[in-house]
């Protein structure tokens, strides 16, 4: 004869208390992995966006550089305007107006895009002109037309530019006075870019060395950055046996 038993199975306040505590341990450790995971996805965009900066603004630098002084009617006066550590300006002549085609050139510099500048905009970002973000910020690095156009940024999150030319005579110079504008022959660029992203298991201890033999850094910071450098050759402005 089979006893039947009032009593309802259950679990004990200890057994609860040990399930939560094996439950709080197993979200801790998924939400830690989790976080973890997408810093790492963040700081790997933000570092691939680094890297798209540079090269969209060397791309562009070097494709318009290029053109400096470019005068197929010998008659503009294309050329190099103002030439220093942290901005260069030049002129070219590629436009017509009127009845003449948009692409051909007309025997002057007045049209869009054949006044360029690059560098920071120094109200923004580069008060003292040294090529380097006040504050030890970033800024967007630009290029500026003139008129209408005005300035226009090419890449964010820049810390520091440097341009040094290279003479005729092969002499190579950050500061080239006027006497020497037209004697230069190429353009170097050199250019950081910083994250926005601070990464707390990182410093930074690394040294940019710019072409011309300037130091960057170490900057001793959770920053990651990316340096890259071009020489650009002007080849409207004459060719020397340098080259």
């Amino acid at each position: 004869m089979t006893k039947n038993s009032n009593k309802e199975q259950g679990f004990t306040l200890v057994e609860i208390l040990i399930v939560l505590l094996i439950s709080s341990i197993v979200m801790s450790a998924v939400f830690i992995a989790y976080s973890n995971q997408q810093k790492t996805y963040v700081q790997s965009e933000n570092l691939a966006d680094l890297q798209q900066n540079l090269r969209a603004a060397l791309l562009i630098m070097t494709s318009e550089i290029r053109e400096a002084g470019c005068d197929p009617e010998e008659g503009s006066g294309a050329g190099i305007v103002s030439a220093s550590i942290s901005h260069f300006r030049f002129t070219r002549d590629i436009k017509g107006h009127g009845l003449a085609s948009e692409t051909r050139a007309d025997g002057d510099v007045d049209d869009g895009d054949e006044d360029v500048e690059f560098g920071f905009s120094t109200a923004q970002f580069d008060a003292d002109s040294d090529g380097i973000v006040d504050g030890g910020g970033v800024g967007d690095l630009g290029r500026q037309t003139g008129g209408a156009g005005g300035f226009q940024p090419i890449a964010e999150n820049i810390q520091a530019i440097e341009f040094s030319y290279i003479l005729e005579d092969g002499t190579i110079t950050n500061t080239p006075n006027l006497s020497q504008l037209n004697q230069i022959r190429a353009v170097q660029i050199s250019i950081l870019a910083r994250s926005t992203v601070l990464d707390p298991k990182f410093t930074n201890a690394q040294q940019y060395t710019t072409i011309s033999g300037t130091n960057w850094g170490p900057f001793n910071d959770n920053y990651k950055r990316r340096f890259a450098s071009v020489t650009i050759q002007c080849r409207n402005l004459g060719m020397t046996d340098a080259f």
